[in-house]
């Protein structure tokens, strides 16, 4: 009597799958420590912080489906000086966002364009997440982190004169 002969369970695609999908997972996770802003051309606000005398904020919602609702609206635009500045400190004060793999609260897909301008000079666009990890992008090649800084959001929200100047004010409520 001949031994049986075992059949493979595994074909030799299979383990050609099984590569191909942790590579295409590799690639798509290495999107999320994007540390590097674009290259704009435009100079960074921090050098010039006392001569700001404008900012324009602009709230995106990349998921509008989710119905989130705020208090304050999607454009405002911030002549006073002073307020200007206060914001301009805050977001050149913000620490560099760490490198290697960090966790994050859920990214509900809200963030903000901050357009800085002195005299007419317009700087670099700033964006800001609300959301996730708060990263923040155009203050200087690296991007920032909004979320260790207690005192961003407030600063931020000083500037735009909100009634509740917190991150909650800029992440929004959810209808639910």
């Amino acid at each position: 009597m001949m031994p049986r002969r075992r059949r493979s369970t595994c074909s030799p695609l299979r383990g050609w799958r099984v590569a191909l999908s942790i590579i295409a997972m590799g690639v798509a996770l290495a999107g999320c420590g994007d540390t590097v802003a674009p290259d704009s051309g435009a100079p960074s606000p921090c050098g010039s912080v006392p001569q700001l005398d404008k900012m324009v904020v602009q709230r995106t919602d990349s998921f509008p489906q989710n119905h989130f609702r705020f208090d304050f609206p999607a454009l405002v635009t911030v002549t006073a000086p002073a307020r200007v500045q206060g914001a301009a400190r805050a977001l050149c004060g913000l620490p560099a966002m760490p490198t290697g793999v960090i966790n994050c609260p859920a990214d509900f897909g809200i963030s903000y364009s901050v357009e800085l301008s002195a005299g007419g000079e317009q700087f670099a666009l700033i964006t800001v997440d609300a959301t996730g990890c708060q990263t923040v992008r155009g203050v200087r090649a690296t991007a920032s982190w909004a979320a260790t800084s207690p005192g961003f959001w407030p600063a931020l929200g000083n500037a735009l004169e909100l009634a509740h100047p917190d991150n909650a004010a800029f992440r929004g409520t959810s209808p639910a």
